[in-house]
């Protein structure tokens, strides 16, 4: 080990450094990470076969359910809450679960590396900033930078 990086200068060895989950989680979630995250998901969902089977579905049930509509005109909230009855009966609902289970599960390989990138991403940056340490990738610079203003402003 270095004299820089035993303490003189004030620095830590990176080894030394104890980053804790609840410092990476928060700092995915003061990013915005997580928001990210179900918005890009959502928008998947949005473009996909599922979505669009579940608008119709609902299209036909509004269109088949008479009690609905003779409620609609009286009572919006009792419309509702049996079209709602009645979706989550169908099978386009099931089938939006199931969309969903296999994107979102632990299982969505794709899913996992997104979120392993960004993770691995913000606990190199809380380490280099918590050792002193500038680092050598630009986006754990930057990162790292942030970390630093964000300590400042507290």
């Amino acid at each position: 080990m270095s004299e820089e990086e035993s303490g003189s200068g004030g620095k830590k060895a990176v080894d030394e450094v104890e980053v804790t989950s609840e410092e990476v989680l928060s700092m995915f979630k003061r990013r915005g990470l997580f928001d990210n995250t179900r918005k890009d998901l959502f928008n998947e969902f949005t473009s996909s076969e599922s979505y669009n089977a579940l608008l119709e579905a609902i299209e036909e049930q509004i269109k088949s359910d008479s009690a609905a509509t003779s409620l609609a005109a009286r009572s919006r909230g009792k419309a509702a809450a049996l079209l709602e009855g009645s979706v989550t009966r169908s099978e386009a609902f099931s089938n939006v679960n199931k969309y969903v289970d296999d994107r979102v599960s632990t299982n969505n390989e794709e899913l996992n590396e997104r979120l392993e990138k960004l993770v691995t991403e913000i606990y190199t940056a809380l380490v280099e900033s918590k050792s002193g340490s500038n680092g050598d990738a630009s986006g754990a610079k930057t990162t790292s930078t942030e970390i630093k203003e964000e300590k400042e402003l507290k």
